[in-house]
This record gives C-alpha cells, structure tokens and sequence, in this order.
C-alpha cells in the first residue's frame, strides 16, 4: 500500500493542484537533476590529471613540429642552393663558351 502511495507522489501530474505541492513537486525534480549532474561533473584528481595529459600531448606536438619546420627549412636552403649554384653554372658556361 505505502509503495503505491509513493508511486503516486511521483507522478508527472499531481492529484492535488495545489500550489504547494506543485512547487515541491518542482523542487523535488530539480534537486534530483542537480544531484544527477553533480556525479558526473570532474574533481580535482580528474582535473589535474587531464591537464597532465594535456601538457604532454602539446610538448609532444610541439617537439614533432619543430623538427617538421627544421626539415623543410634545410631542404628549402638546399633546394634554393642546387637551384641558384646550377643556375650560376649554367650562365657562367653560356658567358665563357660565347
């Protein structure tokens, strides 16, 4: 009997339109999603230990990028070197043999 009476406090729509029960009603289903929210929501330890994580992942990426942009670097210097060193050749060879 006391299960059903519980039941029946429960529902979405009250026996009573009363006001106050109304408002409990309001108030029992907002702390119940407060209460709901607040077990998912991260502590400290979940904190810290992401921004761990965190700071890893982005010296990692940045250690992976400078070596990208030092490679293309030396190989930009490299080809602008074969590039201007053969062009040089070549106009010196034009120069001498006319």
């Amino acid at each position: 009997m006391e299960a059903k009476m519980i039941f029946n406090e429960l529902r979405d729509v009250p026996a009573r339109h009363d006001k106050d029960v109304v408002l409990d009603r309001r108030l029992t289903v907002l702390e119940t999603r407060f209460d709901t929210t607040l077990t998912m929501l991260p502590n400290k330890a979940d904190l810290s230990e992401l921004k761990a994580e965190l700071k890893a992942d982005i010296h990692g990426q940045s250690a992976h990028l400078s070596k990208w942009m030092a490679a293309t670097a030396i190989t930009m210097l490299i080809g602008f070197g074969l590039g201007f060193g053969g062009m040089i050749l070549t106009m010196m060879s034009r120069l001498h043999g006319a």
